[in-house]
C-alpha cells in the first residue's frame, strides 16, 4: 500500500512563511482522525507552538534545500511508502551531525527494508549499521538500538499504518498460514 503525503513544504504550516535556504525545518508525520497520514513542516523555532492536526507518529529535523520546480520529484514524493518514510527521516542529516531522534523507528524501518532487500548492510559496529539503499545507491548510517517489546506496545497504534499497508507481509496467503498450525495440531492428536 502507498500512503499519499506531500513532500517537504515550501512554507511553514503554522505561520505560512516561506522557508529560506539552509533554514532548519521541523517535520512531523501525523495520523489524522480520518486515518490519513499528513506531513506537517514548520520552522524549527515554531516546533513547540504548532498544534498538530492528529496523532504524531514521528518527528524529525532537516535543513531546507529548495527543490527545482520541475514537478518530477514532487510526483515521486507523493507516494510515501516505508521506503520513502525511511529516507525522509534522514533528510538534511549528515554523518557528522547524526540525530538520535526517532532512532528506534529508523532501526525498525531499516530492518524491515533489509528484509525486503531494499537496503543492504555494508558495515556494522556496536553503535551504527551502514546500509546501502539499493534503488538510489545512497548510504545511510542507522543507530543500533535495542527494540524492546515496550517500544512496540507504546507505538502499536503509530506503527499500525505500516503493518496495515502490507509492508510486513511475506507474500504468502494469510489463510494458508493460519490453517497450517491447526492441521499440525490435529495430526498430532
Amino acid at each position: 500500500m502507498d500512503w499519499h503525503i506531500s513532500p517537504v513544504a515550501r512554507k511553514s504550516y503554522l505561520s505560512n512563511r516561506e522557508f529560506e535556504k539552509d533554514e532548519r525545518v521541523s517535520s512531523a508525520l501525523v495520523k489524522t482522525e480520518d486515518g490519513e497520514l499528513q506531513r506537517v513542516d514548520v520552522a524549527f523555532v515554531e516546533r513547540d507552538q504548532v498544534e498538530l492536526p492528529g496523532e504524531e507518529i514521528c518527528r524529525w529535523t532537516q535543513v531546507f534545500k529548495p527543490k527545482p520546480d520541475d514537478g518530477k520529484e514532487e510526483a515521486e514524493a507523493l507516494k510515501l511508502t516505508a521506503d520513502n518514510l525511511f529516507i525522509s527521516l534522514f533528510e538534511g542529516e549528515e554523518e557528522a551531525t547524526l540525530s538520535e531522534e526517532n532512532s528506534e523507528l529508523k532501526h525498525f524501518l531499516a530492518l524491515m527494508l533489509e528484509r525486503r532487500r531494499v537496503l543492504r548492510v555494508k558495515a556494522r559496529n556496536r553503535k551504527y549499521t551502514r546500509y546501502v539503499h539499493r534503488p538510489s545507491k545512497r548510504e545511510f548510517l542507522v543507530p543500533q538500538v535495542a527494540l524492546e517489546p515496550q517500544f512496540f506496545f507504546e507505538n502499536e497504534e503509530k506503527l499500525s499504518f505500516i503493518i496495515e499497508g502490507g509492508d510486513l507481509d511475506s507474500g504468502g496467503d494469510d489463510d494458508a498460514s493460519e490453517e497450517a498450525p491447526e492441521k499440525k495440531d490435529e495430526s498430532a492428536d
